[in-house]
């Protein structure tokens, strides 16, 4: 059904080489944040030949604490080595540096009010802020991304410490913001265990759709952070004893053997092994509920050429190759007209997968989404078996 690997790599190459794309690039993208009140710098990742590759939709993942830059290369780096170069997705920094100006610091975006003395003398006036740096993230930045780049649906947040935290905590205020969440060595027992109650406590028969939540711990140290034990393990027994919903996957990693710090490439390693293994394809099966009248027109090279359509739902032939013929409407034009969900994902035959079409601004699955608009035209450069 799909390319081979092989295939997929090859043509890739190719084509770089022949039409001379953009290598891999990232941008430095500043927001004049209204919910902070602040401007705030993102970072942002885009695949190779993002630019001609106009006709493919990516999937996004956001990593926070990207001001330690390292969190956010190393998650751009390995995708394309952990799925053998097979899938690809932009990869968004959200930030959170010190302003000495406005003595301003990372814990402020993390960190709700505290209310337990213990946590406010530990974590000082550098607290308090975490339901603006939510609607920052939720109202501004994500929007941000949906309407500047194509993004498909599926969404990662992944953090760090206090900023996987907080990624628990965007969890409990909204599970549908983003997909899947990766909290690598959260902090589960600031101001109470507050944290680790509302995991306790959520109603996760809320979670009408396929979502991924990963935890993992390192050897956090004895003395200076004895208190994170207790919540932790309420938390994971609440996790491997009391979930009975079958849309929620969670998965729970220990490093003994890493510290706090060097946790974060071996937990990642095995938080995206999990995702791309168990969830990935089951996400990329959900569609939108609603159908939308649909016109799908395609220049071909050959006046002889028969072109079938096979995509990811019914009214793509389910993947079937020689199921769905387009039209004829001139010597070079077929067309088609259809009802689609989206994202609609779809390939190009001549009736069979050795014959596949080769389309101009995709090296994978032509993606549409015909929420958008109601026309696409495509045009064919080759086919695999020319």
């Amino acid at each position: 059904m799909m390319k081979n690997i092989i295939t997929i790599i090859l043509i890739a190459l190719w084509t770089s080489v022949a039409f001379g794309q953009n290598i891999a690039r990232v941008e430095n993208v500043k927001i004049q944040s209204k919910s902070l009140n602040q401007e705030r710098e993102i970072l942002i990742y885009t695949p190779i030949d993002y630019d001609w590759r106009v006709n493919e939709y990516f999937n996004v993942i956001y990593v926070f604490d990207s001001h330690s830059r390292e969190f956010f290369d190393y998650t751009s780096s390995i995708i394309s080595f952990l799925t053998d170069n097979t899938n690809s997705f932009i990869v968004v920094g959200i930030t959170s540096p010190y302003n000495e100006g406005l003595d301003y610091s990372r814990n402020n975006d993390l960190l709700p009010v505290l209310e337990a003395k213990n946590s406010i003398d530990k974590y000082g006036k550098y607290s308090g802020n975490a339901n603006n740096f939510f609607a920052y993230v939720s109202t501004e930045v994500v929007p941000y991304i949906d309407s500047h780049y194509r993004t498909l649906n599926n969404k990662i947040a992944i953090g760090h410490s206090l900023s996987a935290s907080f990624v628990l905590d965007i969890f409990i205020k909204n599970h549908t913001l983003f997909n899947d969440y990766i909290a690598i060595s959260p902090n589960l027992a600031y101001d109470n265990d507050k944290l680790a109650n509302k995991l306790v406590n959520f109603d996760y028969s809320k979670i009408e759709k396929p979502t991924y939540l990963y935890l993992s711990n390192a050897n956090e140290g004895i003395k200076y952070w004895q208190e994170w034990k207790p919540a932790r393990e309420k938390v994971y027994s609440f996790f491997n004893k009391s979930i009975k919903n079958d849309n929620l996957k969670v998965k729970i990693d220990k490093f003994p053997e890493n510290n706090h710090w060097n946790t974060f490439p071996v937990s990642l390693n095995k938080a995206l092994d999990f995702y791309f293994e168990n969830i990935h394809d089951l996400q990329e099966k959900e569609l939108s509920k609603k159908e939308y009248d649909t016109t799908i027109k395609v220049k071909v090279l050959n006046k002889d050429d028969t072109i079938y359509i096979t995509g990811n739902q019914e009214n793509l032939g389910d993947w079937n190759p020689e199921k769905i013929e387009l039209e004829r409407i001139s010597d070079l034009e077929r067309e088609i007209k259809l009802k689609l969900k989206s994202p609609a994902q779809f390939k190009l035959t001549k009736g069979n997968w050795e014959s596949e079409a080769e389309v101009i601004g995709t090296y994978g699955n032509i993606t549409i989404k015909p929420e958008e608009k109601s026309e696409f035209e495509f045009e064919i450069e080759n086919y695999f078996d020319n």
